[in-house]
């Protein structure tokens, strides 16, 4: 009989407990799973911000040249007794070159031409022109131009150098608006 007594109470012990445990643990699991695919494309859909506008910024060398300040009308630009109108000015990329004696010159260069409207053979000449100043400025040597007068000098053949590639005289003047030398 005691051998009775303990089939019985072992049978009592192990109820099916454990297999329904498994079942909700994998239903649990599944539905977990079920969120985590469907809820985090959603989410992001959802919470993500629109783009802001943000302007094209285009090429030094395609850009339309900045002719005048916003909020400035004509009456406004009324010249003074002798003073010449500015033309289009159209910046070149930063030239960064090594000189001839081991130094280099971090330039920024500017064209202003003769009239309001840039030349379209600048356009497509700008990269032999770049080409051009920038085995000019390998000629030079840092003490060349350290010295105003050789700044001078470097302005007019740059000056001269656009004006035989366009085949005319287009180029009035030529800025340096960064000039660093190493």
């Amino acid at each position: 009989m005691a051998e009775e007594e303990k089939k019985e109470a072992a049978e009592v012990e192990t109820p099916e407990v454990p297999h329904r445990g498994k079942r909700v643990a994998v239903a649990v699991a599944g539905i977990v799973g079920l969120l985590i695919v469907v809820g985090v494309p959603a989410g992001y859909f959802l919470l993500k911000e629109e783009p802001k506008e943000v302007e094209e910024v285009t090429p030094a060398m395609s850009a339309e040249p900045q002719l005048k300040p916003e909020g400035i009308d004509d009456a406004e630009e009324q010249l003074e007794e002798g003073e010449e109108p500015l033309g289009a000015i159209v910046p070149f990329d930063t030239f960064l070159v090594n000189l001839s004696g081991g130094k280099y010159v971090r330039a920024q260069i500017q064209v202003e031409f003769e009239t309001l409207d840039v030349p379209r053979r600048f356009y497509t000449r700008a990269v032999p022109i770049r080409d051009s100043i920038i085995s000019l400025l390998t000629q030079m040597t840092a003490e060349n131009l350290e010295t105003l007068k050789g700044k001078d000098k470097l302005r007019a053949e740059i000056r001269s150098l656009i004006n035989a590639a366009l085949r005319k005289e287009e180029v009035k003047r030529v800025y340096f608006t960064q000039f660093v030398i190493q």
